[in-house]
């Protein structure tokens, strides 16, 4: 691979590329052989990018959890880092996840591995077992091979799941006092911090709700959804859109028919911002729209225009009055 390409691809890591030299780096990856790219990655690697020297035993660990990688939002990946693996002690920024993917090892995985998004971001993540999964932005995610072989994962935000089928070995998403189990099947879950309502919707297949405060098992079919109250203790399942309830993770914001004051919940969490809005008496209106690919200025606008209000940017904070 040129030289050129190798200083492209640090400023890549060190997140100080510009566009355009991410458009031609990017091109040129595109046309290099699996070898340059696995030569690229371990030269790399063994320059140990701005860290201190691991010793032979703590880079075999790393590279036996590469099967695990992250793909990033592409439309936000020249702004900011936008997940943080915080399980493992990488020395450089892995951010090709077809690199990665291409340098899969064939070592078993035996520790967690956790995922954090931050607030403002979205990621796709594929998991050792192949299964992928979307998530949304400020969540995090813990996986791991538990007893009796299954595969377990601990969710706190959202994330979409398209599980990669194997009957020997059941998938278990836990969310709070809700287990979600399946074999292979695509579903969403919602399980915010500080929020009283576990969701849980499904695209295909079947799923399988248990819960040590319910009194019964429950079973989803497609196009419905599981609405679980940690406070009542008590779980009901209603028809739902699924374009609507998964329009997240094609970078779609999609509202139908919620609360203001939700909606800007929503808003803080999709842009990363903190939004004080001084606007009681729109607090309960229900909001209906989608937004794809928009700037926070012009979600603010359209809502500026259709309740006479305005707003203030002050940094990270936006403050949302009355005109």
């Amino acid at each position: 691979m040129e030289n050129y390409i190798k200083i492209i691809y640090k400023k890549f890591l060190y997140g100080t590329i510009r566009k355009d030299e991410f458009m031609e780096m990017r091109h040129d990856l595109n046309l290099a052989t699996k070898l340059d790219l696995k030569n690229l990655l371990e030269e790399e690697w063994n320059e140990n990018l701005g860290a201190e020297e691991m010793d032979e035993k703590d880079k075999k660990d790393i590279r036996a959890k590469l099967n695990f990688y992250v793909e990033y939002d592409k439309k936000r990946l020249l702004r900011k880092r936008i997940t943080q693996i915080a399980a493992i002690a990488i020395p450089f920024v892995f951010i090709l996840s077809a690199i990665l993917y291409i340098y899969q090892p064939t070592a078993k995985v035996e520790k967690d591995f956790v995922v954090v998004v931050k607030q403002g971001n979205r990621a796709q993540v594929t998991l050792p077992d192949q299964s992928k999964v979307w998530m949304n932005s400020n969540s995090k995610l813990v996986y791991r091979t538990g007893e009796n072989n299954t595969r377990e994962v601990k969710l706190i935000g959202e994330a979409f799941f398209k599980v990669f089928k194997d009957k020997s070995r059941p998938f278990i998403v836990s969310a709070n006092n809700i287990h979600v189990e399946v074999l292979g099947t695509s579903f969403n879950v919602k399980s915010r911090l500080g929020s009283d309502i576990i969701e849980t919707s499904l695209v295909e297949g079947s799923i399988k709700l248990t819960g040590s405060e319910l009194s019964q098992d429950y079973y989803l079919k497609p196009n419905q959804k599981a609405i679980y109250s940690n406070s009542l203790k008590s779980l009901k399942i209603e028809a739902t859109d699924n374009e609507v309830e998964t329009a997240w993770k094609d970078n779609k914001l999609q509202f139908k028919s919620e609360r203001f004051g939700n909606v800007v919940k929503r808003l803080e969490e999709w842009y990363g911002v903190k939004i004080i809005s001084k606007c009681p008496n729109i607090e309960n209106d229900l909001i209906s729209g989608a937004f794809k690919g928009e700037s926070l200025e012009t979600v603010l606008e359209t809502f500026a225009i259709q309740y006479n209000i305005k707003y203030n940017n002050q940094g990270d904070t936006v403050v949302v009055l009355y005109n």
